[in-house]
């Protein structure tokens, strides 16, 4: 009776956290304080508002620590008794779809790209103009000190930072030099050493799709996926899982069937059971701010070879112009696009089998919503 008693009461509880947990979308503005928290409905993928918070500065590229409860957010601030606005990152707490910032430490350059790594002692940081990738302490109460711990020289265009799942090695794709710098994460003495080579060549530049932009890494596969800005394409590279280090398998176009224009890949996903990938392709055949030009801005999805992690490419989809952030959330039924420059959200079901995606709802957002992450409470 009283092992029947138990069973019933760990099965009451186990539903009860099924319900309470819930997903959420945040997003950032690179033209307005508002930081917002929307939760998400991962049956019918719609959005709700939860929650707003005005920064300190405005908003940017964001992270979240392993367990979700604190989120990094690089961002402006205006410098006390001046109209200069200066690089910091805030540091925020996060509990139940709510923030509160705690924190705002100044920081030398602004990085278009930052990464908690996964003991959440270190921030790490790619920077587009000066060419370097910086690391960041984080003392005990979680806050990002902007206490510089290492600064590498690596070339213009860093883009972004992330690292394995391992976290034992880190990735900086670069746009100008076609390549992607590849590191080993000491964490004993807090420092990135660059392998040998320090870097991958991206594909070849007589190929329409070079320059790599970001990266993700396959959530169980020893594969990564790089999206490539130039012309706009995704790569496949294959991992070392003991030394680091990366190679070139693959390289497709990412753009919508007979496209001429300019197009410039952006962001790239891979869904949280490694079916598909995705990558965002930026419409930006000129003149660039022209409303009247008829846009072709997507979102590309691909299938992921169970076993050899290659792609075979499924198609591209509409979305709003400029997406130069997008997420999947943890479900991996629901994608969603920032549409950089007409301030519109788009929101997507993945077809679970096929992979291709079904926009149900478009929504209204701040002044430049430049990131997107989402996160299951």
């Amino acid at each position: 009776m009283q092992r029947t008693i138990l069973i019933l009461l760990a099965s009451v509880c186990g539903s009860y956290l099924q319900v309470a947990a819930k997903e959420y979308l945040f997003l950032s503005h690179n033209r307005d304080n508002a930081l917002v928290s929307y939760v998400i409905d991962p049956e019918k993928g719609s959005l709700k508002k939860h929650a707003t918070l005005d920064l300190t500065g405005t908003g940017g590229p964001m992270s979240l620590s392993r367990d979700g409860r604190l989120l990094y957010v690089q961002g402006h601030q205006k410098k006390a008794g001046s109209k200069q606005n200066l690089p910091h990152v805030f540091t925020l707490k996060v509990k139940s779809g709510k923030f509160h910032q705690f924190h705002a430490a100044k920081i030398n350059d602004r990085a278009p790209s930052i990464y908690v790594d996964n003991t959440g002692k270190l921030l790490l940081g790619a920077h587009y103009g000066p060419g370097k990738v910086s690391v960041w302490e984080i003392d005990e109460q979680g806050r990002c000190t902007g206490e510089l711990l290492q600064e590498i020289e690596t070339a213009p265009r860093a883009h972004f930072v992330t690292t394995d799942p391992s976290n034992r090695f880190a990735y900086v794709p670069h746009t100008s030099p076609n390549a992607i710098f590849q590191f080993s994460l000491n964490l004993k003495k807090d420092k990135l050493i660059p392998l040998n080579p320090p870097r991958v060549e991206g594909p070849d530049k007589d190929h329409r799709y070079h320059e790599p932009r970001h990266y993700a890494h396959h959530p169980s596969l020893s594969m990564g996926y790089s999206s490539n800005e130039r012309g706009g394409g995704v790569s496949a590279w294959s991992f070392n899982e003991k030394t680091g280090h990366l190679s070139l398998k693959q390289t497709l176009s990412s753009l919508p069937d007979g496209y001429e224009g300019n197009g410039a890949g952006a962001d790239v996903h891979v869904t949280p059971n490694g079916k598909f990938v995705y990558v965002s392709n930026r419409d930006y055949t000129p003149p660039r701010n022209d409303p009247k030009v008829k846009r072709r801005d997507s979102i590309a999805a691909f299938r992921i070879h169970p076993k050899t992690g290659l792609l075979t490419r499924i198609g591209t989809f509409p979305t709003e112009h400029a997406p130069r952030s997008f997420c999947i959330d943890l479900s991996g039924k629901n994608l969603y696009v920032a549409g950089q420059h007409v301030n519109k959200l788009a929101a997507y079901r993945i077809n679970q089998e096929s992979g291709e995606l079904n926009r149900h709802t478009t929504y209204d957002t701040k002044e430049v919503p430049i990131w997107i992450t989402c996160w299951k409470d």
